[in-house]
């Protein structure tokens, strides 16, 4: 079970390339890469796309790529044709801004493009590429043993909420009973009392019937039941693990809605107590789940 947020880095220091990568992950319905490469590495854009594919099923993935020469190309030579080119723009610059020193020399040197590289240029990207590669399965392994580890920690606190909930599912099936009992001893009494003070005799069919519709129209045992069974159905889905986010949102939509029902049937106060328990701690697995893979 993995969280969908998460953070990962790898650098690599070269005598030729520093190459840092940076990957990054955000809540998202489904499964969105983003790469941000050096221009001369775009052709290896949809490999990384593979990479994170193959390690994630959910969520907003950023892998950024930075590449820097820190060193000339040992195989490099000075192009004849580029140096005067190179210093024959240099002079213009300083005539028209009214210097009277020449330009040195060795300012044109600095200059990279005039410099010859005696390496393809398709051997320096894949050398660089290389390296990057290996760097950005580092990046892809932190990005997820973070997600993992969050994933860990939401893990214990649903399972901490579903017992919470099943607490509470018990108070609800010892106290339903009371319910209707409570109900027909006051519907006794009051029925009992007009037709006392009438001089009548009480129908026990119509007070048999009144108890019975009104133990139909409370009764929440099957309720209880599916709410139970999504609970245990919950647990199990949180035992297999893998990327479970949209079976657990769905879940907790099931479990809401029993529990508005239960609610709604309970006429009792101590039940709409603990059905606003259920439904506080069946939000907060929503929230948490929100954030699953």
């Amino acid at each position: 079970m993995n969280s969908m947020t998460g953070f990962g880095r790898a650098s690599g220091r070269g005598r030729r390339f520093d190459i840092d990568v940076e990957t990054r992950s955000v809540n998202h319905r489904f499964l969105s890469v983003k790469v941000s490469l050096p221009e001369h590495m775009s052709r290896y854009e949809g490999e990384i796309d593979r990479l994170v594919r193959s390690r994630m099923a959910r969520g907003s993935v950023n892998v950024s790529v930075t590449v820097k020469r820190v060193g000339p190309d040992p195989g490099a030579q000075p192009d004849p044709r580029r140096l005067r080119e190179f210093y024959r723009r240099l002079d213009a610059i300083r005539k028209s801004i009214g210097l009277k020193e020449p330009v040195p020399f060795h300012a044109v040197l600095s200059v990279p493009q005039a410099w010859n590289s005696a390496e393809p240029e398709t051997d320096r990207i894949g050398q660089a590429w290389t390296s990057a590669r290996r760097l950005v399965e580092r990046a892809l392994g932190d990005l997820a043993r973070m997600r993992a580890n969050e994933g860990a920690g939401i893990r214990k606190d649903i399972l901490a909420r579903l017992d919470t909930i099943d607490s509470a599912s018990q108070r609800i099936l010892v106290r339903a009973p009371g319910v209707l009992k409570a109900y027909q001893q006051k519907l006794d009494e009051r029925v009992g009392a007009v037709l006392a003070s009438r001089g009548l005799e009480g129908s026990k069919a119509d007070l048999a019937k009144e108890i019975a519709l009104f133990a139909d129209k409370c009764d929440i045992s099957e309720e209880l039941q599916r709410l139970t069974a999504h609970v245990g159905t919950c647990r199990q889905i949180l035992k297999e693990g893998g990327a479970i986010g949209r079976r657990l949102d769905f879940l907790t939509q099931e479990m809401v809605r029993e529990t508005n029902t239960l609610a709604s049937k309970g006429s009792d106060a101590e039940i709409s107590e603990a059905a606003v328990r259920i439904k506080s701690e069946l939000e907060k697995i929503k929230e948490q789940a929100e954030n699953v893979e």
